[in-house]
C-alpha cells in the first residue's frame, strides 16, 4: 500500500484545522459551564435536566479535545520522522557540559553526550558577564553618592564659616 507524501502546505492546513478545533473545545467548555447556572437554562427548575445537558456538553468537550490531541500527536510524530525535533525532550541541567561516562567505559572513549538544556535554556551564555558589562545602574548610583557627598561638604563648610 503506497502512501502519499504529505507536503508542508498540507501540514500547515492540518495545524490550522486543529487550531479551529481547539476554539470549538473552548466553546463546548463554555456551554457546559453555562448549563450549570440556573439562569443559562430554559428549564430553570429541573436540576436533572441541567445535569443531563452538562453531561452531553462535557462529552462534546472531551471528544473534541481527544481528537485535537491525537492530531497534534500525529504532527509531532511527523516532525520527529523528518528530524526537525528530537524524539526525547532535552533534560534540564544547571551546570555546563556534563563529563559523565557510563560504567565500564574508557576515560578516553568518545561517548555521545545527550542533549541538555543548560542554564534554563540560555546554554553557555553567562548572564553575570552580560550584567557586568551594563554598568548604567552602578554609574547612576555613583553619581547620586557624589552629589550627596558634595551637598554634605557644602553644608559643613557653610556651618563652619
Amino acid at each position: 500500500m503506497a502512501s502519499e507524501e504529505i507536503t508542508p502546505a498540507d501540514r500547515i492546513r492540518e495545524l490550522n484545522s486543529i487550531n479551529e478545533d481547539l476554539t470549538s473545545v473552548l466553546q463546548h467548555a463554555g456551554e457546559s459551564i453555562k448549563v450549570l447556572s440556573p439562569a443559562g437554562s430554559e428549564d430553570a427548575d429541573s436540576l436533572d435536566a441541567r445535569k443531563a445537558q452538562f453531561d452531553g456538553k462535557a462529552k462534546d468537550v472531551f471528544v473534541a479535545l481527544q481528537s485535537a490531541t491525537a492530531r497534534l500527536r500525529r504532527q509531532a510524530y511527523a516532525l520527529e520522522e523528518a528530524g526537525i525535533i528530537a524524539a526525547q525532550a532535552p533534560t534540564l541541567s544547571s551546570g555546563g557540559p556534563q563529563q559523565s561516562r557510563p560504567q565500564g567505559a574508557a576515560p578516553g572513549g568518545k561517548q555521545a553526550e545527550p542533549e541538555r538544556i543548560t542554564n534554563g535554556g540560555l546554554g553557555n551564555l553567562d548572564v553575570g558577564w552580560l550584567n557586568s558589562r551594563g554598568n548604567k545602574v552602578g554609574a547612576e548610583k555613583e553619581a547620586e553618592l557624589l552629589d550627596e557627598a558634595k551637598d554634605l561638604a557644602q553644608r559643613e563648610l557653610e556651618q563652619t564659616t
